[in-house]
């Protein structure tokens, strides 16, 4: 193995070691481990990720946006634009989340999170056609029975 290849081993090593820490809600031991390899290589997309991730769980929604918003620069899919999108609704900046949410619809039309979450933000804004029409492209996706009874519920409630 030669360096490069044993550099990028511990690099996956690293971030792996990382998300493990932050399941086991180890926050400080994760930002540590992750601050020395953005240190190291700041255009590292997955460090940046994983660290607006842990900033999110450690309520620094400034940072976190900061370091999702990074990411796309280099990188975008749904997921990063929802996690974005919960950024920035714990951040109380709601028109910047649905933005992010639509975004992650507009890239994946079945992605069940953000749509999820489109429907509730259009409900706590009052927006209850657009909320209805979230929901419902929500409980037609694949997702758990009990959750669409869930959502179903909820239709239920905004429409009468």
């Amino acid at each position: 193995m030669d360096k490069k290849d044993e550099q990028q081993e511990q690099r996956i090593d690293g971030i792996e070691f990382a998300r493990q820490l932050i399941a086991d809600c180890r926050f400080d031991d994760a930002f540590e481990i992750l601050g020395r390899m953005e240190e190291e290589n700041p255009e590292d997309y997955e460090v940046n990720y994983e660290l607006g991730r842990l900033q999110y769980e450690m309520g620094d929604y400034y940072s976190a946006i900061a370091n999702f918003e990074h990411v796309l620069e280099y990188h975008q899919s749904p997921i990063i634009f929802y996690n974005l999108g919960c950024a920035f609704e714990a951040n109380n900046e709601p028109d910047k989340a649905i933005s992010a949410h639509l975004k992650a619809v507009t890239m994946n039309e079945k992605f069940p999170y953000s749509n999820k979450k489109l429907g509730m933000l259009f409900m706590a804004r009052g927006d209850m056609d657009s909320a209805r029409e979230y929901f419902e492209d929500y409980i037609n996706l694949d997702i758990a029975q009990d959750e669409k009874d869930s959502v179903k519920h909820i239709l239920d409630r905004i429409k009468g």
